[in-house]
Parts: structure tokens; C-alpha cells; sequence
């Protein structure tokens, strides 16, 4: 490491400045303390750091405001976040915001302090330090940055044994996130158990979760091992928590408090280690707040939370996806590898993706085997997404519509203009009240409809022109204010119309 490098210590306790300013000075780094947040602040205007230590709690400031004011000014400078075990929560929304990592107080393994300040100053990008974990584990990331600091945040917490809550949408990838934090996690040697706590009803929840006795209800022939007890030592994920019963999420909190539990219907009291990572796509906190969910449970699970954005705020990454889910999709149905056609490709990019990811990977896998040649055009996707198209382009067409007759369309025609732009707008009027976009429309129909109505109404006008002229293709011409060869063009295309129809 080079000895020109400079820390900044933030800390309101002269004690913690004074252990870093020892550790670090040692190994002959410039180093200068600050014991709140104002002088920090006037120090970071002043001064450039490779790395920043920085306490969540000082008296006269936020830890986080610390954060973003060095990462305005110093991008480069990466903060180690000093935390108690109470802000932790904190410590994981910082890390988000672009920390390094969080160190909790008391500093107990010197060692593992001084390979994280090592590592502050050959940190390598995001995308780099995370790509081969996350090829390891079989998906992908994508380029958002929001999904980039998520990751990076997961990895950092699953190192530290908390309990973890996972939100997002359905279909945004819960269980997979969870499964990372797991693999990169210190019992990535041990099982990963999977739980749907919306899957049961209560009786039969609470037997699954913790196990019975033989004979403590009907149909209990045998003691059974609950899925807690089968999760010891291991990583237990628990998803759709929101739909634990009130008797259930009694005794979840007294296995998050206490790691102890009774079989249903048994008097010995069972001891476990567990690492326990929940998931819910609903308002916890809100739900919270509607008694609806304990409150002390929620803030037993809510020590670490990690919010995965929904796909509509990540439109950078779809195309990523959808390579991804291609190949894979293709491998496992050995088939030749496709690609979506450009007008297909844009309209996916349009969809709004309620189902998110999930969602995405079943329409590649749908289109792809619904396609017939080498491209997946439009007519394959799924009829959700080209019904959605219609609607947008009817919508489209009827703004343009009215704008038009807003406007005066018959402007040609001073005398008689003024009504016939009553009877367009009537027209148009009519027609939309008509439609119920949302049922569906057939718009290709309609489009070709519309297109064949003005082409008659064209061909209608040049033959009275000609008929004026007696047949005079230029005198006609310049009736109509248009060239000669606009007019035969008019003329061609109504003849040739006429000849498909004939025929």
C-alpha cells in the first residue's frame, strides 16, 4: 500500500479516534480525526482521503449526511461505517448509499479491522468484486446501480450473523437473493432451506415450522422434526411472512429472541442455531401499523432490510435478461439460440412487467418456442403484451385524432369547412365512446380500415379533378396544388388497389 495514503476518523469518542490514529500512523498513513460532524465537514473541504471511518451517531449529525457529503465531493474516498449493534439497520441503508462496509463496536478482531482498512485502498469496482460470486450462483445482476449497491450491501451483511428481511414485488427475485446471501454467508457449507409461509393453515404451519409429537393431534403417528430443527446450523429462508398468524408469530419471536421453541404438543424445549432470512412482497411496516403484524416481531426481523427494485426502474437491465433467459432457455430445450426481432424488443421494453422477472423469463421462454424462424417477432409474445400495444396505439391514435380535429381539418374549404369539421368531430366523438380500449381492440383491422377510407376518399378526389379537366392530368394537377407525378403516384397505388380487389 502506499504510505501517502490519508484517513479521515469521525468519531465523538476521543478513545476510538485516538485506536485508529495508533493502528493506522504505525504503518505510516497520514491520518487526522474529527469528534463531530461539523468539523468533518469543514476538514472534508479542505482535505483529500483515500478512506473515511465514520461513526452513524455523532451529537450534532447523521453518519449517513457524512456519507453523501464525502461522496459528493470525493467519490474515490471509500467509508467504513462505525456502528453500535442498535443502528445496524442504518449501517445496511449506508452501504447502499455507497459505504464500503460497516464495522460494529467493540472492535474485537484487530486482524479482520486491519484487512478491511487494507482492502479501502485496493478496492476494486462493484461489478468486478461481485461478477464471479454471482455467475457461481447462476444469475444475473444487471448494470443498474441501485442493484449493484443491493448486492454489494447482501454480500456485506452475510458475513454478520442478523437476521434479514427481503422486500420487493412478486417475481423480483427474493428466494434467489436470499440464496446468495447464503452462499457467500459463513454456513455456505451447510443446507439452505426454503419455507412458503403462505403455503399452509395455521395448524398445519405451525406443525411444519416446529415439529410435533407423537400424538398431540389427530393423524400425528410419529414425532416429526419441524423445519426449524432440520435448519440447524443452516440458513432457514422464510418467504410471504406477512401470513403468519398471530399464534405464530408469537412463538417466531421467541425463536428470534431466545432460539428455543416446543414441538406442538411437547414439553421438551428445543435449542437451535439458525441463520434466518424472511421475505414479503407486502407493506410490512404498514401492516405494522394496521395491527396487522406484531411490531416487536417486525423489529426482530427488520434488522438488516434489503429492498430488491421492481424491473420497471431497471429498464437498463432488461435486454440482459432477456440474452440470459434466451441462452438458458435454449440450453435446456436444446434448441437453436433465437433473438427477438427489433419491433418485438421495443415492445418488451414498454411492458411495465407487473410480474417482474419471473414474468420476463416465462414470455422468453413462451415466444421462444412459439416463434418458427430464426427471430421472435411481435406475433409471438404473449397476447397480455400485444393486446397492451393496441391499447397504447389506439390511445395514440385517438390524441392524434382529436388534436386533429381540434384544429381545422377542412380548412380547404372555407365555406363549408366549419361544418365539416362538426361532422369529424361528431365522427370522432362517436367512435371512441363506441370502443372500450380495455377489453381489447383489434388495431391492426382498424389501422387498415382507416388507411383504405382516405385512400378512397384520395382516389374520389383526383377522379373529380380529372372529370373537371376532362381527363387532363396536369390541369387536374394543379387543381389538387400538387405535382403531376404526386397525382400519378395517387392514381397508381388506387389502381392497383383496385385490381387486388377484382382479383
Amino acid at each position: 500500500m502506499s504510505s501517502k495514503a490519508s484517513f479521515l476518523i469521525v468519531d465523538d469518542e476521543q478513545e476510538v479516534c485516538n485506536f485508529f490514529s495508533y493502528l493506522l500512523k504505525q504503518k505510516g498513513y497520514r491520518v487526522i480525526t474529527a469528534n463531530s460532524g461539523t468539523e468533518a465537514m469543514e476538514i472534508i473541504a479542505e482535505n483529500h482521503f483515500n478512506t473515511a471511518l465514520v461513526d452513524l451517531k455523532l451529537p450534532d449529525a447523521n453518519g449517513l449526511d457524512i456519507l453523501k457529503a464525502i461522496k459528493g465531493r470525493q467519490p474515490d474516498c471509500e467509508v467504513i461505517i462505525i456502528t453500535g449493534y442498535s443502528t445496524v439497520k442504518s449501517a445496511v441503508e449506508a452501504i447502499q448509499l455507497g459505504a464500503l462496509d460497516y464495522v460494529e463496536k467493540p472492535f474485537v478482531d484487530i486482524n479482520e479491522m486491519e484487512a478491511l482498512l487494507d482492502k479501502s485502498l485496493t478496492v476494486r469496482p462493484v461489478s468486478e468484486e461481485l461478477s464471479k460470486a454471482i455467475q457461481e450462483q447462476g444469475f444475473i445482476i444487471g448494470r443498474s446501480q441501485k442493484m449493484l449497491n443491493l448486492i454489494s450491501a447482501a454480500q456485506k451483511i452475510a458475513k454478520k450473523n442478523i437476521t434479514i428481511l427481503i422486500q420487493g414485488e412478486t417475481g423480483t427475485g427474493k428466494e434467489v437473493l436470499a440464496r446468495y446471501i447464503h452462499s457467500v454467508s459463513h454456513r455456505s457449507d451447510r443446507p439452505f432451506l426454503a419455507f412458503n409461509c403462505g403455503a399452509f393453515t395455521e395448524t398445519l404451519l405451525e406443525s411444519e415450522l416446529f415439529g410435533h409429537e407423537k400424538g398431540s393431534f389427530t393423524g400425528a403417528t410419529h414425532r416429526k422434526k419441524g423445519i426449524f430443527e432440520l435448519a440447524h446450523k443452516a440458513t432457514l429462508f422464510l418467504d410471504e411472512i406477512d401470513s403468519a398468524s398471530p399464534a405464530i408469530q408469537i412463538k417466531l419471536l421467541r425463536v428470534l429472541e431466545t432460539g428455543e421453541f416446543l414441538r406442538v404438543g411437547g414439553e421438551e424445549m428445543c435449542k437451535i442455531d439458525v441463520r434466518i432470512i424472511t421475505a414479503t412482497n407486502a407493506d410490512l411496516a404498514g401492516k405494522v401499523a394496521e395491527n396487522k403484524f406484531r411490531e416487536d416481531l417486525f423489529y426482530r426481523l427488520d434488522v438488516a432490510s434489503l429492498n430488491i427494485p421492481p424491473l420497471r426502474e431497471r429498464q437498463e437491465d432488461i435486454e440482459l435478461f432477456i440474452e440470459f433467459f434466451l441462452g438458458k432457455e435454449a440450453q435446456a430445450k436444446q434448441i437453436s439460440l433465437k433473438q427477438f426481432s427489433p419491433e418485438a424488443l421495443e415492445l418488451i421494453k414498454k411492458h411495465e412487467w407487473p410480474g417482474n422477472i419471473r414474468e420476463l423469463s416465462n414470455t422468453v421462454a413462451q415466444a421462444l418456442l412459439l416463434s418458427k424462424g430464426n427471430l421472435i417477432e411481435v406475433e409471438d409474445l404473449p397476447e397480455r403484451i400485444r393486446r397492451e400495444f393496441k391499447i397504447n396505439n389506439l390511445e395514440s391514435l385517438e390524441q392524434q385524432m382529436t388534436a386533429a380535429v381540434s384544429k381545422s381539418a377542412f380548412a380547404c374549404l372555407p365555406e363549408t369547412g366549419e361544418k365539416l369539421n362538426s361532422l369529424l368531430n361528431q365522427f370522432a366523438d362517436n367512435l371512441f365512446n363506441a370502443i372500450t380500449f380495455r377489453e381489447g381492440f383489434d388495431f391492426e383491422l382498424f389501422n387498415t380500415e382507416i388507411s383504405n377510407w382516405r385512400d378512397d376518399l384520395l382516389a374520389t378526389l383526383i377522379e373529380k379533378a380529372l372529370d373537371d379537366t376532362y381527363g387532363n392530368q396536369v390541369k387536374a394537377a394543379e387543381l389538387l396544388q400538387v405535382t403531376p407525378r404526386a397525382l400519378r403516384y395517387h392514381l397508381q397505388k388506387a389502381r392497383k388497389k383496385d385490381n387486388t380487389n377484382q382479383s
